[in-house]
């Protein structure tokens, strides 16, 4: 993989704020470590860059909530298509909700949507296993394996 950065957590955070200064647009996977090492890690660099980070768990529940189960999957699609309409970086937090089988989301193709127009940080909750991102177990219903593309990868070690 072409676009993996390891370190520690310094070193990713320094990676990140690099990152951020730049204009190109992009999908970013952070992984390794655990949840609230890699949640902290997005707050510290969001604080000191002046974006927010958006809890995608929260805000997507919250537009679910008026739609019928049968209108989850558009819905969430729509959503997510919205998140492509600004030009700020966008990190994102508490990723976990897309997973949903009822949503029948391409998980990694609906990222790669708002990164076409700016950069995407995601707080990855699953693996990176050669080329590939993974999530859950095999035999588990929300299980998603993706190529990997264009995309960079950090993982704090």
């Amino acid at each position: 993989m072409r676009n993996l950065v390891k370190g520690d957590y310094s070193f990713i955070r320094n990676s990140l704020f690099e990152r951020l200064q730049g204009t190109e647009p992009g999908l970013a996977l952070i992984t390794g470590g655990n949840d609230s090492g890699r949640s902290s890690l997005m707050n510290d660099v969001a604080n000191e860059q002046n974006i927010d980070v958006l809890n995608l768990g929260l805000a997507l529940s919250k537009e679910l909530m008026t739609v019928s189960r049968n209108e989850s999957p558009l819905m969430a699609s729509r959503f997510l298509s919205e998140l492509a309409n600004s030009r700020k970086p966008l990190l994102l937090d508490h990723i976990e909700i897309l997973f949903e089988p009822q949503l029948k989301l391409m998980i990694i193709q609906s990222l790669r949507l708002p990164a076409r127009t700016r950069l995407v940080i995601v707080n990855w909750p699953g693996g990176i296993e050669g080329e590939f991102v993974t999530y859950a177990n095999r035999s588990h219903p929300e299980f998603m394996e993706a190529r990997l593309d264009n995309e960079a990868v950090f993982k704090i070690e």
